[in-house]
């Protein structure tokens, strides 16, 4: 039997919903890499002669997803050894470990790092897992489920899944699978090969009614033929779109310009791709957009 696929419902692309995603914290905060520092290892000896072990910390978010830190407990010599011995042995199943988380873990502004932790092992070929602490901080990361988009949303670098990123403080829009995230001059940026999308928000401070406003946005616009134009409208907003091909480095590229608008604020997308076919792609961002009270 074949596992249901799930699908946008305005665009049809696939939906990705890993059941897990691992981050990992490559050393110790303070650790400075050298050659006998390599972040992949499972022990870690710094020059300084503190020693570490690496340790994941699972994060319950949101849609059935696991976040799965894979992070740094600071422990004695004499418990390096015994962990360093049992590793790939049969001994390491029963293996349980105190010591100090070594990293300041986001988006938790409250310090994590120095929380007493005890680890244990769950399977034979995985790190140990943090089980329990006395740091508050730690109990609740690891008794309450998060707000996937909330938590993944501190990470800029590709991701496996879709979320919803925040823009100013009224406005969400999709940052869609593997794109990675920055700021761009005051707005967000998100990028995957082929694809781009620049999103920014724009305040007009005379509170004109939004096809008003909508009028000075479009001002400089180009002349687009009316089968490249989308025009809706509700109660609340009014939405713009056109297309149109461009040439990059020699290359052809489809520029995808949009805006939201509602009274005093609207939402300016840019989404720009290589691939002509990725046009229902740029719809659905436009419809991913959103606006919060």
């Amino acid at each position: 039997m074949t596992t249901p696929v799930e699908q946008c419902a305005c665009c049809g692309a696939v939906i990705s919903n890993p059941g897990r995603i691992d981050l990992t914290v490559p050393l110790p905060d303070g650790a400075k890499p050298s050659a006998e520092t390599n972040p992949n290892a499972a022990f870690l000896r710094v020059s300084t002669g503190r020693t570490f072990v690496r340790c994941q910390l699972p994060v319950s978010l949101s849609g059935g997803i696991t976040l799965m830190y894979l992070t740094w407990m600071e422990i004695g010599e004499e418990d390096l050894q015994r962990a360093s011995s049992a590793w790939r042995d049969p001994a390491w199943v029963e293996l349980v470990l105190h010591g100090t988380l070594a990293n300041d873990l986001k988006p938790w502004t409250t310090p994590t790092y120095g929380a007493h932790v005890m680890a244990t092992v769950r399977s034979m070929d995985e790190p140990l897992t943090i089980v329990s602490s006395d740091h508050v901080a730690i109990r609740r990361v690891l008794a309450e489920t998060w707000d996937r988009d909330l938590v993944l949303n501190w990470f800029p670098d590709p991701l496996p899944v879709a979320i919803r990123a925040r823009v100013g403080k009224h406005w969400s829009v999709e940052r869609g699978e593997g794109m990675a995230a920055g700021l761009n001059e005051g707005g967000w940026r998100f990028a995957a090969p082929g694809r781009s999308v620049f999103v920014d928000v724009l305040t007009d401070a005379q509170l004109r009614p939004p096809g008003e406003f909508l009028g000075e946005l479009l001002d400089r616009a180009p002349q687009i033929p009316d089968d490249q134009v989308l025009v809706t409208s509700t109660a609340d907003d009014v939405t713009h779109a056109f297309w149109l091909e461009t040439e990059v480095d020699g290359r052809p590229q489809h520029d995808f310009y949009a805006h939201v608008v509602r009274q005093g604020s609207a939402l300016s997308l840019g989404v720009f791709h290589s691939d002509p076919d990725d046009h229902r792609w740029a719809m659905h961002v436009l419809r991913s957009v959103r606006h919060h009270g």
